[in-house]
């Protein structure tokens, strides 16, 4: 049995699970419950998802049967959680909501979360730990480094290059064989027509540097 552990217990947690309980194999998998550094161990969320807080990340030790997910939104504050947990020996698990469409010739990264209604398009590479929210769409042959967060109704265009640990705020768009460096935030409803610097915080349309 496959011990799914949620990390983080905030808001993106409580959709999560949602998305778990719709795509869990019962047969083989359960969700164990949650962690989080910000809230003591108890024996549930909240009234609407009974699911225990295990205990903190930072104490966590990895045990036969868990898998984790990263329910963590900021993607440098999320890599470098998932990087401390691998570091210990974690394994962690990669969520496909049965609603959204995956290309046979694309490639999801461990620990990658693809919410409802969202498409990864045929030969597109979507690095670990990427988090593709509801209604987004990978184009075809894209590539998004480990650690991206793609907030709800984002469209990366075909060939498109996103860094490690991108942010991209809900409704923007990126052009076609557009590239955008690490650790860059495209604000929300921003169209990207030309490169995006490292570590760049790009908005409006077209989109310009902060």
């Amino acid at each position: 049995m496959k011990n799914i552990i949620v990390v983080g217990a905030g808001r993106f947690a409580r959709e999560l699970l949602c998305w778990l309980e719709d795509s869990l194999d019962p047969a083989s998998e359960r969700i164990a419950g949650l962690l989080d550094d910000t809230l003591p161990a108890m024996p549930a969320l909240d009234a609407d998802y009974a699911y225990p807080v295990l205990g903190s990340i930072s104490a966590y030790q990895p045990a036969p049967g868990d898998a984790l997910l990263l329910a963590i939104g900021a993607p440098q504050a999320k890599l470098r959680i998932a990087e401390e947990l691998a570091a210990r020996g974690a394994r962690f698990h990669t969520l496909v909501h049965p609603s959204a469409i995956v290309a046979r010739t694309a490639r999801l990264g461990q620990g990658a979360v693809v919410c409802p209604f969202a498409l990864v398009s045929a030969g597109s590479d979507v690095g670990d730990f990427v988090t593709i929210n509801s209604y987004s769409s990978i184009g075809h042959d894209a590539v998004l480094g480990k650690g991206c967060t793609l907030s709800s109704h984002v469209d990366i265009t075909g060939a498109v290059r996103l860094g490690a640990a991108v942010m991209v705020g809900s409704g923007a768009s990126v052009l076609p064989r557009v590239a955008v460096g690490e650790r860059a935030t495209v604000g929300a409803g921003a169209v990207v027509m030309r490169r995006v610097a490292d570590g760049a915080t790009v908005y409006a349309q077209p989109a310009k540097t902060l």
